[in-house]
């Protein structure tokens, strides 16, 4: 006759007795995956403590450096954000360094330097957050050097990837700026056009008024 009930389960000494046993069979696996575990958990641990003192240390010398930069002395100002900026390359201190040690030589006139070093900039782990700004640099670099066409293309880029509505329009109104210096009116008219259509964009007064000019018809011939 088969069974039932209590009379089918097993005694729970023996259940007792094969559980103490598994586990002494198992206990080297059970204290290697221990450890283990504890070690993986206090590298975390080191690594993110590593990492945020490391930001904090990017942040005091990009702070050191534009102290430097905003009393005058642009010289040491620019010694200190290289050293910085090479560094704490992958921080988010480090880029903001770079960005601006390009804008100091771009004062001095060093174009090609200052533009190298925003491209090295843009390949940091951190630097999405900060492409459209580079783009934007690099574009009014172009633009001071009367590269219309190019600057154009960059500030669509910052465009882009601009995550807020504002800053796209406001960089797709520098490209418009650049692209009547480059001849391309039509080009700039179709953007100041598409400014003008959202009246909550912070260069619609201005998109209005250039597309006034663009359109004006030309002064008659006496």
């Amino acid at each position: 006759m088969t069974k039932t009930g209590e009379a089918a389960r097993p005694p729970m000494e023996l259940d007792a007795d094969s559980l103490l046993d598994t586990l002494k069979a198992k206990q080297r696996e059970i204290t290697v995956t221990a450890i283990a575990i504890v070690a993986i958990g206090g590298a975390a641990y080191l690594w993110r403590e590593s990492v945020i003192k490391k930001d904090e240390r990017a942040e005091r010398a990009l702070a050191t450096a534009a102290s430097s930069y905003f009393q005058g002395n642009k010289a040491l100002a620019q010694s200190d954000l290289d050293k910085m900026a090479e560094r704490y390359k992958g921080t988010a201190a480090g880029v903001q360094g770079s960005m601006m040690l390009a804008q100091i030589m771009f004062e001095l006139g060093k174009w090609d330097d200052g533009i190298k070093k925003l491209e090295s900039a843009r390949g940091a782990s951190v630097s999405d957050r900060f492409s459209p700004a580079i783009d934007g640099l690099i574009g009014g670099a172009l633009a001071d050097q009367k590269k219309y066409d190019e600057a154009a293309k960059h500030y669509q880029a910052a465009a882009d990837k601009a995550p807020f509505a504002a800053d796209k329009d406001l960089y797709r109104a520098e490209a418009a700026r650049v692209l009547v210096l480059a001849g391309k009116k039509d080009d700039a008219r179709k953007i100041w056009t598409e400014i003008a259509s959202r009246r909550d964009s912070p260069a619609v007064g201005e998109a209005k008024i250039r597309l006034g000019e663009l359109n004006a018809a030309p002064s008659a011939k006496p």
